[in-house]
């Protein structure tokens, strides 16, 4: 297996652990939507919240790790990439559409490991009744993930740029 693959495997053993230890832990109801400041604006069950919880993770286990599988046999014409002539003609697809599978992969841990940032604050919060959480580790998780992507998408940019 390669690395992408076993920090997707730590990823949801570490999102699996987590629903464990707090599962009991939580109320029955619990803060499921924050609002300005960290703080509580919508609720539900915490059935309602860990199912919502699985499906995104199932989701986006789909869509950047199971979708790019059937890229290969998707049309040039139907891809949306720079100087798809190029990168796409016959002797460099089999090498372009590799590096995109593997990408998505990577933004997909990425956006993970953002969703387990993001639903500790709110565990954590609703463990502890404080009604909310500190907007600075929010802004923190976010700018992390934000400076993170960043990063991706400008690789992304000067890989498929110009090919002369």
């Amino acid at each position: 297996m390669s690395l992408r693959h076993w920090v997707l495997v730590f990823l949801l053993a570490a999102i699996a652990l987590q629903a464990n230890y707090y599962y009991p832990l939580l109320p029955g109801m619990v803060a499921s939507h924050f609002g300005y400041g960290g703080r509580p604006n919508g609720w539900s069950s915490k059935e309602v919240f860990f199912w919502t919880y699985f499906g995104v993770v199932f989701l986006m286990v789909f869509v950047f790790f199971l979708v790019p599988i059937p890229l290969r046999r998707f049309p040039a014409s139907s891809m949306n990439l720079p100087h798809k002539e190029y990168w796409l003609a016959p002797e460099r697809r089999e090498e372009t559409l590799s590096y995109l599978s593997r990408q998505m992969n990577w933004v997909g841990n990425l956006a993970l490991a953002f969703l387990l940032g993001t639903l500790q604050l709110v565990m954590q919060a609703n463990v502890a009744g404080q009604g909310g959480f500190s907007e600075r580790s929010m802004w923190m998780l976010l700018a992390g993930f934000l400076i993170l992507l960043g990063y991706w998408l400008i690789r992304l940019y000067r890989r498929f740029g110009n090919p002369s």
